[in-house]
């Protein structure tokens, strides 16, 4: 079934924000980043997938800029480029460089950053994450807690420090609103 193109560009506007910052989570890198947003969205209209649900297609798009994600990370690996990080971060948006917390997430390396990312930003919950990710739910756990110590030591809290994202307050210690993770 081919659908239109305001079913994609629909599609593109709610979701393009969430998935630009789970591709810079992983790279680091504004350029490589719009490269994997764009390769996303290009697979999606390509391989005309049919959803029941948005959190489907969410859920689709997740998981094929995650694997997008590492496939680049790997060849970047076997070819490396100069380092242009500095100014990756320079020319991100607005929203993205006055986020504090999401800019120490991105400095974690990119297992911790993919789980604390889509756990607190895009409200997956562990099951959701290991099924993505397809790990077992208790590695996710086990990540999204020593993600959470290694974020305190960045950000330079303590156990008791709280740190704000926008509406939602958030304890890298123990969790979203103060509750155990």
């Amino acid at each position: 079934m081919k659908q239109n193109k305001e079913y994609y560009r629909d599609i593109y506007e709610r979701y393009v924000d969430d998935i630009y910052r789970l591709c810079f989570s992983y790279l680091k890198n504004t350029h490589d980043c719009e490269d994997a947003v764009s390769s996303v969205f290009c697979a999606l209209m390509k391989k005309e997938p049919s959803f029941s649900e948005d959190e489907q297609i969410k859920a689709w798009l997740v998981i094929t800029a995650c694997n997008r994600c590492k496939s680049m990370l790997r060849s970047l690996k076997r070819h490396p480029q100069t380092d242009i990080s500095e100014l990756a971060l320079a020319d991100t948006s607005e929203d993205f460089e006055r986020c504090e917390m999401l800019d120490a997430i991105i400095k974690l390396p990119p297992k911790y950053t993919s789980v604390l990312y889509l756990h607190y930003y895009l409200d997956y919950t562990l099951s959701d994450i290991a099924k993505m990710l397809k790990e077992n739910e208790s590695t996710i756990r086990s990540r999204l807690h020593y993600g959470k110590k290694k974020l305190a030591k960045v950000i330079g809290g303590n156990d008791d420090e709280r740190v704000y994202n926008g509406d939602k307050c958030c304890n890298p210690i123990k969790g979203t609103e103060g509750q155990n993770v």
